[in-house]
């Protein structure tokens, strides 16, 4: 997701500013110096070129924060995890020292359950603002870009078909987003009156992942076309790399076509684990 931003701000012209270390440090918000150092490492260059406009969209100009409280969802997780794999959670318990055996609750995993849901909220967040840039991307031109990322303007469809996809898929990332660890009931005679679903929140996590990752490719894609589209434009290293993978999957597009099969490459790429910017 950090790649795709970093091309995002390349391609729509975004204020670089925004990333600036003394801003990010007068709001220390769990993630936001983390997510801002590595924006500024893709997008490193001896000089930044002069933003389009002083202020961008939201989704755009906060990328910082969004993207901070996804690693802080993730070490949180991975904490969680840990605990786990590491935990005697049998019951009863046989306690080492002399035997003693005990009745636990430490099969309980509330905190596992927890830290899922927070990191399915915070994919949400971070999807939500990958879908909002696409569609800065490929609308009505914004920052002399031409309508709908097509070379002829608004003569042709340009991206606008992938819009309704793009709406399609943060639905359903909005939908797996809901909280289950609430929905339980009663049962074993009123034995097990409480329950955290955690396997229920890991596997929606897992299927949020694979739809964000379609979103991601749509946004590298528009990115990519949107960079093409600036004449004089020079990338930093590190987006250059970005989009030289990107036009390895997929062409420009020149005119008209369908954009599915172009997706799906880089969806592939993505999700196998063969994206090498």
């Amino acid at each position: 997701q950090q790649q795709a931003g970093a091309l995002t701000i390349e391609g729509i012209g975004a204020n670089q500013t925004i990333l600036d270390p003394r801003l990010q440090a007068a709001r220390p918000a769990a993630g936001q110096q983390q997510a801002a150092q590595g924006l500024r490492d893709l997008l490193a260059r001896d000089k930044a070129p002069t933003p389009a406009t002083l202020q961008d969209p939201l989704s755009i100009r906060c990328m910082p924060s969004i993207h901070g409280v996804l690693l802080q969802a993730i070490d949180q997780a991975r904490q969680a995890v840990e605990i786990e794999l590491n935990a005697a959670a049998d019951n009863p318990l046989v306690l080492g020292d002399d035997d003693t055996v005990l009745s636990t609750g430490n099969f309980h995993t509330p905190s596992l359950s927890l830290a899922f849901e927070t990191l399915s909220l915070a994919i949400a967040q971070c999807a939500a603002a990958c879908a909002a840039r696409f569609i800065q991307l490929t609308g009505s031109g914004r920052n002399g870009l031409p309508k709908y990322l097509s070379p002829v303007g608004g003569a042709s469809a340009g991206f606008v078909p992938l819009q309704k996809t793009v709406s399609a898929i943060l639905a359903a990332i909005r939908h797996r987003a809901n909280p289950v660890m609430l929905d339980f009931l009663q049962v074993s005679e009123g034995v097990e009156d409480h329950a955290t679903q955690a396997p229920l929140a890991v596997s929606k996590c897992a299927d949020m992942i694979v739809l964000w990752q379609r979103l991601i490719a749509f946004e590298l894609m528009a990115a990519a076309q949107a960079v093409d589209l600036r004449d004089g434009l020079t990338l930093a290293p590190g987006t250059a790399g970005i989009h030289a993978a990107v036009r390895a999957l997929v062409a420009p597009l020149r005119e008209d076509r369908a954009l599915g099969i172009d997706a799906e490459a880089l969806y592939a790429a993505l999700a196998t684990g063969t994206w090498l910017p």
